[in-house]
């Protein structure tokens, strides 16, 4: 049995940039992120780590290479999650993402 996107039932299919709404899906873990990070106080904590759970939001690579250069830029290093699966109570795939953030130091670079 074939699915929409001609690849058997079961079988293992890449997501990428093409196959989801880009902008919306990166906004939706930049807005998280960022409102943990506004959350959180960082002169208690060096490192956290954030689970996002969502049903809607399946793992592409493509997105969250964007969010990690996102905040890069913003002085934060947060990882391209890892995540796990499993099948909810009424039967949808739900993917269980974590983060983990650190704020950049770049004096901590510095030789001198």
């Amino acid at each position: 049995m074939l699915n929409d996107k001609n690849t058997k039932m079961g079988e293992y299919k890449k997501i990428t940039k093409d196959d989801i709404v880009f902008p919306q899906y990166c906004l939706y873990f930049i807005e998280i992120i960022q409102d943990e990070i506004n959350n959180t106080d960082f002169s208690i904590y060096s490192d956290i780590t954030l689970t996002i759970e969502t049903s809607k939001y399946p793992y592409c690579y493509d997105a969250f290479e964007l969010v990690v250069r996102t905040f890069e830029r913003k002085g934060w290093m947060v990882n391209i999650p890892t995540f796990k699966t499993y099948i909810d109570s009424i039967g949808k795939k739900v993917y269980k993402y974590k983060f983990n953030i650190k704020e950049l130091n770049y004096n901590e670079d510095l030789p001198f």
